[in-house]
């Protein structure tokens, strides 16, 4: 299948990135840790690419004039595309429609805070197109991790209140409400908080290591706890 995917996320800069655990950690280790992260999912995209006869990547990053902060850990296939709105959907919706006109491809977004997520949910995301006009990946903080349509549909967000509970319930109300068929992903939760950030540490220690092990995280994390 060809698809266009897009990755977002926020420049990995100390004190302006993974804020909610700094009641643990310093302002750097959470830069690093977001550092981890990135280099880890850019290595699963990289190799999920040399699957499919087309895949094409982007970033939508902020702040705009942070793209070089991404040089070390996002590879250049990558292309560069500024955030633009006014809240979270409206910046999604921007960063879907600038990937969807570029490549004319079915599109699927997903963020930067999912080290533990695997292949196999993008390659089912990427199948679910084919069938439905939507994918969707719940998290279980009552939003998604990801989202995937054939094209973007502004209807899907413009919702106020981003980031509450609600959000994955009124996706779905409005995509059932225009007709548009959707296939629904396993749940997963990105990391956010020292909480997460401990289940995370635990379910890397009991995690079989492949091409897709996110060993950076699992260095940082190593360097946090001190083991």
């Amino acid at each position: 299948m060809q698809a266009a995917v897009v990755l977002m996320s926020r420049a990995p800069i100390p004190g302006k990135t993974k804020t909610r655990l700094e009641s643990h950690l310093k302002k750097e280790e959470c830069a690093e840790l977001h550092q981890a992260f990135l280099k880890d999912i850019n290595t699963k995209f990289l190799n999920l690419k040399k699957v499919y006869s087309r895949l094409d990547l982007y970033l939508s990053y902020t702040p705009t004039d942070t793209s070089f902060q991404f040089a070390e850990v996002i590879d250049k296939q990558f292309v560069r595309i500024p955030q633009r709105g006014k809240n979270l959907g409206e910046k999604m919706y921007y960063a879907l429609s600038d990937a969807y006109q570029e490549s004319n491809l079915p599109v699927l977004i997903t963020g930067s805070d999912l080290p533990l997520l695997d292949l196999d949910i993008f390659t089912e995301a990427l199948a679910g197109l084919k069938e439905r006009d939507l994918v969707i990946g719940p998290s279980q903080d009552g939003g998604y991790y990801l989202i995937g349509m054939k094209k973007p549909e502004k209807f899907l967000f413009d919702f106020e209140n981003w980031g509450n509970f609600s959000v994955l319930e009124k996706t779905i109300r409005e995509a059932s409400r225009h007709n548009l068929k959707s296939h629904f992903l396993p749940e997963a939760s990105d990391v956010d908080t020292f909480k997460e950030l401990l289940q995370l540490r635990s379910e890397l220690r009991e995690r079989e290591v492949d091409s897709n092990y996110p060993q950076n995280t699992q260095k940082i994390i190593q360097k946090v706890f001190n083991y």
